[in-house]
């Protein structure tokens, strides 16, 4: 699977439910998901630290905070 960021819980839930082998992830510094998981039930995880996507994330939280607050589950 490719990802612009970190994979949330459930996403994460579905790459082990179908057995995806790899996960490459473009940025995590903005969010960090359940990589940690992934990596122990034995899926390889690539972060790129892509530069793009880190400007993209940090424009979209700087121009819409609510929208992301509401992703994340903050108030």
């Amino acid at each position: 699977m490719y990802t612009t960021l970190s994979p949330c819980d459930m996403c994460t839930g579905a790459c082990i439910l179908y057995k995806l082998g790899r996960v490459v992830i473009g940025e995590n510094k903005t969010f960090v998901g359940g990589e940690e998981y992934l990596k122990h039930k034995g899926v390889e995880v690539v972060v790129l630290e892509n530069q793009e996507c880190i400007g993209l994330m940090k424009k979209f939280i700087e121009e819409k905070p609510h929208v992301w607050n509401e992703d994340i589950g903050e108030p």
